[in-house]
Order: structure tokens, then C-alpha cells, then sequence
């Protein structure tokens, strides 16, 4: 069986509150009621016991029920609260519910039927809306757990992975003795498959602080044309490992205050390693080429932002993107169709990591036709130049 419903009627008139009291018994309400004269009362009532609904007059001697409501509402009591009037004024019951009312009733027209359906309605609502929040807060609960979890875990995981590695460039140097050809061909792939676990922690654990606002950024004055040629640089042995030819094209009509963003330089590192690797990754034959375009604002080329922007292009021959796969590209744990497919976060942290530099970044991808992967991040001011 149901707990009886606990009633709290604040009015100061006797014969009003035996009114709703009898109104309620009629209609068969199983209650216990609670009984407060003026909005103190009521308040102090409120401090000792948990409502399903509050009947409340309008008209109060120390002051107007709109006060009260207002009062609760803000002290983030969420009870129902039914208004009785003897007047019929809209605007005053325009007010009430704006104020945070749950409904509105002149006494005159309070009768068992009519004041049950209300009271039953009220209540009904407002379980479900608790229900919602409690299903809401344990979600959000569970996901910190399995957040703070997947931190943890990948967290721990580094260390040994940061210790296997350095122990297999040891052995990759010798340092234990000589190591035969097939045991060199053994220790590099097990070097591989280690770094790639590794860069796969790493990925989670950036996500995971993008995601919780633990992710701290130091920006300054950072020259992308000198950042892209490093990348270039570091990345070419693996191009040309698989005959591929990468280079960096600059914009000649752009001057280093054009090629100029205010941003963390490491951050800016990951974004373009990653998205000029998996260039890299998924393209077979051809080359990859990487462009970067300066802007004073003024230029009636397509850019991602309105303002004065700097904008860097990534384009390949390689595979391509189905366009089912263009449609979520850039969510978190997306897994495209390719084989080569990773854990689906490098491009879901790429995005984080330009929106947390007030940027935009695009695709445009054609399936056999290779890709291209814009980038478009606000210029230095003048005055962080200075």
C-alpha cells in the first residue's frame, strides 16, 4: 500500500483549511495533514518534514503567497504548490506560475473532486521529475566512476608500457649482448606494437582530461610554420619508409605575423602529428602534402571563423572516407570502416584540442580520391604580438 500523502494547507482561516481537509477526505485521499497560519509556520514546517504538496492561500498575515514561492523556489524547495485565492485575478495567477506555482485554484470553485484531481496530478509529476533527477545524478554518477576508472587504469597502465619500452631499446642497443637478425626483426615488431599500445594510453588519458576540464594549457606566440616543418621533418622517414613523398607548402604571400597563433605549443604539436600521421597511415601510393595559408580577415577565400585567421591543410592520396563516415568523424570512439582504423579518439582529440584554441577544423573526403583535413585558428592579435 501507498504511504498517505503529507498535506501542509498554510491559511490563516480556520474554516478555509477544514475546507481542503474535508474536500480531500471525500474524495478518499489517504493523507496526513499539516497545518501552518502564516508563511514563518509554514517555513518552520518545512524545516521538520518532507511534503508531497503545500495548499497555500494567497493572502497571508505576514505576507502574500508570491513571496513565499518565490522564497521556496529559490531555496530549491521543488514541493508542488497549489494556490487558493479568494479572488480570480489572470495576472495574479500569471505571476504565480512564473514564480514557480504548480497550480492555481480560486476557492470558490474548491470541491473533492476537482481539489483531489489536482492534488493527484500535482503530485504525480512531481514524482516523476524526481525520479528523472535521480536517474539523471546516477548517471552522471556512474559516468564519473567509469570516467575516474578508464583514468586509473590507463594511467597505470603507462608506466610499465614506458618501462618495456625503454627496456626493448636496450636490448634493440645490445646493451645485454649480441642479438641475432631474427631476434632484431622480433624486438622491432614487439617496439611497434608497444608504442602503438602506448600512444593508444596516451590518447585516452588526453581525452579524459579534455573531457573533465583538467586539461591545463599554456599558450603563447606560437609560429606554425616552424611547428609544421619540425612535424615534417620527424614524419619523413615514415613517409618515405612506405615511397610517399610529404612536404610543406607555405603561402608566399603570408608573413610571420599572418602564420602566427596565440596557442600551447605542445598541444598544437599533437594536433598536426596526428592528423599528418594518419596521412601517413592511410595513404599507400602517392604523397602528402601539407599547406599553410595566412589571413589578415579580408580574404574572400573559404575559412572555417570570421575572424582573422590562419588556416593549415592536411591533403592526401590515400583511401578516402566513406561519407557514412564523414557524418561522425570527429566524435569520440568513432571507428571508421578502414582496417587500419585505431581506438576512434585521435580525431575526436584533435578536435577538442583546436575548439580549446577558439578554432574550427573540417574534412572533406572522397572514397578512393584521398582526403583533406582543414584547420583554421585565429591569428595573434596586435596585442598579444606586443
Amino acid at each position: 500500500m501507498e504511504e498517505p500523502l503529507k498535506i501542509l494547507v498554510v491559511d490563516d482561516d480556520d474554516v478555509d483549511r477544514m475546507a481542503v481537509r474535508r474536500a480531500l477526505k471525500t474524495a478518499g485521499v489517504e493523507m496526513a495533514f499539516f497545518e501552518a497560519m502564516d508563511c514563518d509556520s509554514a517555513i518552520a514546517e518545512l524545516k521538520n518534514t518532507v511534503f508531497d504538496c503545500i495548499f497555500l492561500d494567497y493572502r497571508l498575515p505576514d505576507r502574500d503567497g508570491l513571496s513565499l514561492i518565490k522564497d521556496l523556489r529559490q531555496a530549491k524547495v521543488k514541493t508542488p504548490i497549489i494556490v487558493l485565492t479568494g479572488q480570480g485575478d489572470e495576472q495574479i495567477a500569471v505571476d504565480l506560475m512564473k514564480a514557480g506555482a504548480t497550480d492555481y485554484l480560486p476557492k470558490s470553485k474548491v470541491s473533492p473532486d476537482l481539489l483531489s484531481r489536482i492534488l493527484r496530478n500535482a503530485v504525480r509529476l512531481y514524482r516523476l521529475e524526481q525520479e528523472a533527477e535521480l536517474a539523471k545524478q546516477q548517471q552522471e554518477q556512474l559516468s564519473r566512476q567509469r570516467e575516474d576508472f578508464v583514468y586509473r587504469l590507463t594511467h597505470n597502465l603507462r608506466t610499465p608500457l614506458v618501462a618495456a619500452d625503454r627496456m626493448l631499446t636496450l636490448f634493440k642497443q645490445e646493451a645485454f649482448g649480441e642479438i641475432s637478425p631474427d631476434m632484431t626483426e622480433a624486438i622491432a615488431m614487439m617496439v611497434q606494437s608497444n608504442q602503438n599500445l602506448l600512444d593508444m594510453v596516451n590518447s585516452i588519458l588526453e581525452v579524459y582530461r579534455h573531457d573533465a576540464g583538467h586539461k591545463t594549457l599554456s599558450f603563447s606566440s606560437c609560429d606554425l610554420q616552424s611547428i609544421l616543418q619540425a612535424i615534417v621533418t620527424e614524419l619523413l622517414p615514415l613517409a618515405e619508409e612506405k615511397g610517399l613523398s610529404i612536404t610543406l607548402q607555405v603561402d608566399p604571400t603570408g608573413t610571420e605575423q599572418s602564420m602566427t597563433v596565440m596557442g600551447d605549443r605542445l598541444e598544437l604539436r599533437r594536433l598536426f602529428t596526428n592528423l599528418i600521421g594518419n596521412a601517413i597511415k592511410f595513404t599507400d601510393t602517392g604523397s602528402i602534402e601539407v599547406h599553410l595559408t595566412g589571413s589578415t580577415g579580408n580574404d574572400p577565400q573559404h575559412t572555417l571563423l570570421d575572424t582573422p585567421w590562419v588556416m593549415v591543410e592536411v591533403k592526401d592520396t590515400g583511401s578516402g572516407i566513406s561519407l557514412e563516415d564523414q557524418e561522425s568523424l570527429f566524435e569520440r570512439f568513432r571507428q571508421g570502416e578502414n582496417k587500419r582504423s585505431g581506438s576512434g579518439l585521435g580525431l575526436y582529440l584533435s578536435r577538442r584540442i583546436v575548439e580549446a584554441h577558439q578554432g574550427a577544423i573540417a574534412a572533406q573526403s572522397e572514397p578512393g580520391k584521398g582526403s583533406v583535413f582543414t584547420v583554421c585558428l585565429p591569428v595573434v592579435s596586435a596585442e598579444g604580438a606586443d
